[in-house]
């Protein structure tokens, strides 16, 4: 079973394949409006973006399970906010706010594949780590052979990195462990945040891992 963990990079996305657990080929998927064909064989997408606006239980959801990195996880703003320009005053972050494309074009995508499916990568590595937190963090050079590891533990071994190879590292691994919850969602064994998904315009908004 093929399936792909994408995670944002400068000018698109990053993309990990594995076939049955295993790395099988990576790909940069550009611009940010991809609509991901070189993807098209996987059975499963995990992606780290919201998929669906806020406010969302997931993000509360995903704090709570990241008990000492809760910063991580930030709150996902209504649609209107991020179709507005941004500014001081609307009681959203510059870096919520410039994820807002992102969001609102894969949130579009999901609304009619549903091999979508929204990760959130330091919940995935804790999930990897049995729910434990990790020591370092994921910029840190510390963080990076930690997530490498725990990786390899796991059975995804990044050696023959091709179109991603210049890609930032932190992007890669992110890409990596999203491709791990990809994999647990194709084969049934993955947890959603929170269980059951919730249900907000129609579709099931969770974070997997």
């Amino acid at each position: 079973m093929r399936v792909a963990g994408i995670d944002g990079t400068k000018g698109g996305w990053v993309a990990i394949v594995l076939e049955e657990g295993r790395f099988t080929g990576d790909f940069l998927c550009r611009p940010v409006q991809t609509d991901f064909g070189a993807l098209a064989d996987a059975s499963v997408l995990a992606i780290d973006v919201p998929i669906g606006f806020g406010p969302r239980r997931a993000d509360v959801a995903a704090r709570t399970f990241l008990s000492g990195a809760a910063s991580t996880v930030f709150a996902t703003p209504p649609r209107e906010l991020l179709e507005q320009p941004f500014g001081s005053g609307l009681g959203v972050s510059a870096q919520s706010h410039a994820l807002g494309p992102r969001i609102l074009h894969v949130t579009e995508l999901a609304g009619r594949d549903p091999r979508f499916h929204e990760i959130h990568p330091e919940v995935s590595f804790r999930a990897m780590n049995g729910g434990l937190a990790l020591a370092h963090r994921k910029k840190s050079a510390g963080g990076a052979l930690e997530r490498s590891a725990l990786l390899r533990v796991h059975g995804i071994e990044l050696e023959r990195l091709e179109q991603v190879a210049s890609a930032p590292l932190d992007d890669v691994l992110d890409a990596a462990a999203a491709a791990w919850t990809a994999q647990r969602i194709a084969t049934g064994t993955a947890g959603s945040l929170p269980d059951p998904p919730e249900v907000l315009d129609g579709s099931r908004v969770a974070i997997w891992y």
